[in-house]
């Protein structure tokens, strides 16, 4: 499995839809009674300004990518399809993203999504901060996680 970082634009946002849709559809994630596609679409917005996008592409398939923000030290957005989850292909995002960014990274993760929690605590953050959000009609906890600059393997 051959796996490609390519800089991604506005241009991939149906493509990055489609992925975080495909997330969102984890019943661990949201509950199907309480959510809709519109709800999802206007709650994940693609970063506009500033943001930096990577895609990554197995086989010239596009099945991940990670929207970061340099200034703000943070990652937006990183989602893998799910087929293609257990790879290595979240970490060599995250890692890429990381060097972009050059010192500590933050991101914003559901705490419902124990997954994503585990996984990046597996890579080094650290809870950092956490609180209560609307999110699909429900308060939700969230958490913020931390890491310093570190390369690690996937």
């Amino acid at each position: 499995m051959k796996i490609t970082l390519r800089h991604g634009s506005s241009l991939d946002d149906i493509i990055c839809q489609d992925l975080m849709r495909l997330a969102l559809d984890d019943t661990a994630i949201a509950d199907p009674a309480n959510r809709s596609s519109t709800e999802n679409l206007n709650r994940f917005q693609l970063a506009k300004l500033g943001g930096r996008r990577l895609i990554a592409s197995v086989d010239t398939r596009d099945v991940a990518f990670v929207d970061y923000l340099i200034a703000k030290q943070h990652i937006k957005y990183l989602f893998v399809h799910p087929r293609y989850q257990r790879k290595g292909i979240g970490a060599e995002l995250l890692n890429a993203a990381q060097e972009h960014i050059k010192d500590i990274i933050s991101v914003n993760v559901l705490c419902i999504n124990e997954r994503a929690v585990l996984w990046y605590l597996g890579r080094g953050f650290k809870v950092s901060n956490c609180w209560l959000e609307r999110f699909n009609g429900k308060k939700t906890a969230w958490l913020k996680l931390t890491r310093a600059n570190v390369t690690l393997l996937s």
